[in-house]
């Protein structure tokens, strides 16, 4: 039996001159086309996630830290989630070292896209571990 996974959606934000990171995600059984998110997941735990993002606007101006990276969807074992993301996510936090984080991401995800929006074309996922477009 294949281990259970985790999809989980990151994003690199900064808010009144400090980073964050929010995190959003679920298990699930895996994917069927390798490279490939899962789309209803995918989808799911992105809106979650920006949902959130969008209701801090109320805090104060709230950025996503870059354009090709900031958003990122990373299929990742429970293990993994539990013993090296929260490191990993702190590193970031106190650094804002987005190079480092995504080798970090890639070393512990069997999966790892970063995400973006592109006007008529929709959601485009960029394979950061296989440098495909999907």
């Amino acid at each position: 039996m294949e281990e259970q996974k985790y999809l989980i959606a990151i994003a690199l934000a900064e808010q009144n001159n400090k980073r964050l990171m929010p995190l959003g995600g679920k298990t699930y059984s895996g994917i069927d086309s390798k490279n490939e998110p899962p789309s209803k997941e995918t989808e799911k735990i992105l809106l979650d996630l920006l949902l959130r993002l969008f209701k801090r606007t109320n805090e104060g101006n709230l950025k996503i830290s870059n354009d090709e990276t900031g958003l990122l969807v990373a299929e990742i074992s429970f293990e993994s989630m539990q013993n090296n993301l929260p490191i990993i996510k702190s590193d970031w936090i106190n650094t804002g070292n987005t190079d480092t984080l995504i080798d970090k991401l890639k070393s512990i995800s069997s999966n790892l896209w970063s995400v973006k929006y592109k006007k008529h074309e929709g959601i485009m996922f960029n394979d950061l571990i296989n440098k495909k477009l999907s």
